[in-house]
């Protein structure tokens, strides 16, 4: 007891010097604002950064404090940060914290991980990336000789050349680093395919002696995966493997580069010539070789199937020359087999190694695109001036006649919403009739009567069609989901331009007093609605990854396009002035969704 009273007096003596201290005159300095770390903040492309700073700053005296930033951009509504970013990437914001007296700075990071962005080549020498969201600029590239866009890789990367077949460049938007493929003593780099995960093949050297790349631009990696390569043919599998052409004694094998295991598999060393046609959803590959009796056989590779014939088993075929067609999205094979001076059709199933006969007996032409539901829509070429349409149903074996008329029933589009797949169709004996009819077992026919000549069309996004009279003085729509042509849009120098705002939507060009306005049809609205009707021919770009229309403008007597968009209600000019031309020429390349 005694001790601690000893000590409680020490301290109450201490306590005592201090009260003194202040009862004579004496006072302890302001101290500036204290602010901790702020941790790094983040936000989507177009989206305004709100963030409430107070948490992380304090004052000892609990003087009112003002906010306020030294770099980075953005501003301060009392201790609340906001701000907009230009485009996708890491910034700093360095803010000041003020009592009145004292000012104390700190740094926080911000990662904006999405954008909209538009590639736009500049002149003949620069390329630029515009964000769609924020109408903010960077430039890529600014060289000679011209940057000429390749592909998007992954969802950050951009690939360029530097003049139309030089060295290949790999953009990282996110960075915005850029880095050559190719080491000088490679030689350039040649692009040839990307995987869905984001890596990139290229080739450097020429036949016979082509060397073949696997990159990885986020570790900027590259690995040899093949050498004295017969060909710079490549394809993809859905697994990322990579299938190429290998060459042998003056002739090509079918290998593949697998990079999980970072192997070279070798798949068909035959001693006739093989060359790469197409993979298959599942997987596969088709390919064809040269045969025993000179003819041209097909053959599938699964890697967990091994190879097979196509056609094999069937009764007459082996020695047939076959021809590949296209593949379905259930991996069936579509093929031609030379009979006589007849192509006949078939498919084959690599499911249960089945062939199945679409068309003997006549010589057939396939169109290229099949519908939603696997329909094959194909031709029964009668004469040189006769062809008649003719569907298969890939999944069922429902097949139905298009159209039979003596004349080229020519096949214009194939359009589907999911549920029902419709031939866009146009007589050559009825050149002003436009035909849309049902790809089931009784196919319905609806008719657009033009009233002239009718164009191909155009195919929108959604899957709708666009007809229009040759003439430029009509535009109608067909339905795909409603299954009926609308009203038609009349005007003069009419001309479709692309996709719209909105699905179904789709813009127009119309001439108007000897110069090109832009206009859009308002598919949920039914109606047109203007973009731009101001002075100067306008031209259609782009429509935006996010909500906007992108199109040129000549202003006055210029002879250059500036760059407009369009929001769905508002037109705004990103380069040059209202009435003086930037004096470069802008070309929209490609539309890209790009994120971290």
């Amino acid at each position: 007891m005694k001790q601690s009273k000893q000590v409680w007096g020490a301290l109450a003596f201490a306590g005592a010097i201090v009260v003194s201290s202040c009862s004579n005159g004496g006072a302890v300095s302001n101290a500036a604002p204290r602010i901790t770390a702020v941790p790094m903040q983040s936000t989507t492309g177009g989206t305004a950064l709100s963030v409430d700073l107070s948490s992380y700053v304090s004052d000892r005296e609990g003087a009112p404090l003002a906010y306020s930033v030294t770099s980075g951009g953005g501003s301060f509504s009392g201790s609340t940060y906001s701000n907009t970013f230009d485009t996708i990437g890491e910034y700093d914001v360095t803010f000041a914290v003020s009592d009145g007296s004292k000012t104390e700075t700190a740094t926080f990071e911000v990662q904006v991980t999405s954008a909209e962005v538009a590639l736009v080549r500049e002149d003949t020498s620069g390329l630029l990336v515009l964000d769609t969201q924020t109408n903010s600029f960077a430039r890529l590239a600014g060289t000679v000789p011209q940057p000429y866009f390749v592909a998007q890789v992954g969802t950050r990367y951009v690939l360029y050349t530097v003049g139309l077949n030089g060295a290949l460049w790999v953009h990282d938007l996110y960075t915005r680093v850029s880095r050559e493929l190719a080491t000088a003593e490679d030689g350039d780099a040649t692009y040839l395919a990307k995987t869905t995960d984001g890596k990139v093949v290229y080739c450097t050297g020429s036949a016979p002696d082509i060397s073949v790349w696997y990159y990885n631009p986020f570790t900027d990696v590259a690995r040899l995966v093949g050498q004295a390569v017969a060909t710079p043919t490549v394809l993809v599998n859905t697994d990322g493997y990579v299938f190429f052409e290998a060459g042998a004694s003056g002739q090509s094998d079918i290998a593949f580069y697998e990079p999980d295991d970072d192997e070279t598999v070798t798949v068909s060393a035959a001693t006739t010539d093989e060359q790469l046609l197409a993979t298959t959803a599942n997987g596969g590959v088709v390919f064809s070789r040269v045969g025993g009796s000179g003819e041209t056989d097909l053959y599938y590779y699964r890697p967990s199937v091994g190879l097979v014939e196509i056609g094999a088993s069937y009764t007459g075929l082996p020695d047939r020359d076959k021809a590949y067609q296209l593949t379905d999205s259930n991996s069936k094979v579509v093929f031609t087999a030379q009979n006589g001076g007849n192509d006949e059709l078939f498919f084959w199933n690599p499911s249960n190694g089945q062939t199945t006969a679409i068309a003997t007996g006549i010589d057939t032409e396939v169109f290229a695109t099949l519908g939603s539901g696997n329909e094959l829509v194909y031709y029964d070429v009668r004469s040189t001036t006769e062809y008649d349409a003719y569907y298969y149903d890939l999944d069922d074996g429902t097949a139905a006649t298009l159209r039979d008329s003596t004349d080229y029933s020519r096949v214009s589009a194939v359009v589907s919403d999911g549920t029902t797949s419709w031939a866009v169709i146009r007589p050559d004996g009825a050149t002003s009739t436009k035909l849309a009819v049902s790809l089931v077992a009784s196919p319905s026919t609806q008719t657009w009567s033009a009233g002239g000549a009718a164009e191909l069309g155009a195919l929108l996004a959604n899957g709708d069609y666009v007809a229009e009279r040759s003439d430029g003085t009509a535009i109608n729509v067909f339905d795909v989901s409603a299954g009926t042509w609308g009203t038609p849009i009349t005007g003069t120098g009419l001309d479709t331009a692309g996709d719209g705002l909105e699905a179904g939507d789709f813009v127009y060009r119309v001439e108007v007093s000897s110069q090109d306005d832009l206009m859009m049809w308002d598919a949920s609205g039914t109606t047109s609605v203007t973009i731009s009707s101001a002075a100067g021919d306008d031209a259609y770009a782009a429509k935006a990854a996010g909500a906007a229309i992108l199109f040129t403008r000549r202003i006055g007597a210029a002879t250059t396009d500036d760059l407009f968009t369009w929001d769905g209600t508002t037109a705004t000019q990103l380069t040059g002035t209202a009435s003086v031309s930037s004096g470069v020429d802008h070309t929209v390349l490609s539309t890209l969704s790009a994120s971290r």
